[in-house]
């Protein structure tokens, strides 16, 4: 069984992209993270684990709709659960043991925090991401 540290990011897609973040931040009282033309990164929090200390919030991510999809842009309708950096590359191992479709991604030093990230799909085709901040 995964050892998770907690849910670092949900991701869905939206029809009216400034609708629903003025919604997520008046309402709901998200902050803005980080906007972009076709997204919208909200903090929901604060992510008490060792990604959290690297600079990662708790994200709830709004995506437009009308955005092109392809599949590098695996962000879209997901649900991201952290895991601790000493175990990812056994995670990694089982996922891939099963057969199941991986992605990897290598969070960049452009960002406030640095990781490593694999993708798979569940059974009803939902996208999860396995998300762990940099190994120090």
């Amino acid at each position: 069984m995964i050892k998770r540290c907690g849910i670092a990011e949900v991701a869905i897609r939206v029809n009216d992209l400034e609708l629903m973040a003025t919604f997520y931040q008046e309402d709901l009282g998200f902050a803005l993270h980080k906007r972009q033309e076709d997204a919208v990164f909200l903090e929901v929090g604060p992510l008490d684990s060792p990604l959290g200390e690297a600079g990662h919030p708790q994200l709830f991510a709004l995506f437009s709709r009308g955005h092109d999809l392809h599949d590098e842009n695996s962000v879209f309708d997901h649900i991201a659960f952290e895991i601790p950096p000493e175990d990812y590359d056994t995670e990694l191992a089982v996922f891939q043991a099963k057969g199941m479709v991986v992605r990897e991604r290598v969070w960049p030093d452009s960002l406030l925090w640095r990781g490593r990230s694999f993708f798979f799909r569940d059974p009803e085709g939902n996208v999860v991401e396995l998300i762990s901040g940099a190994a120090e």
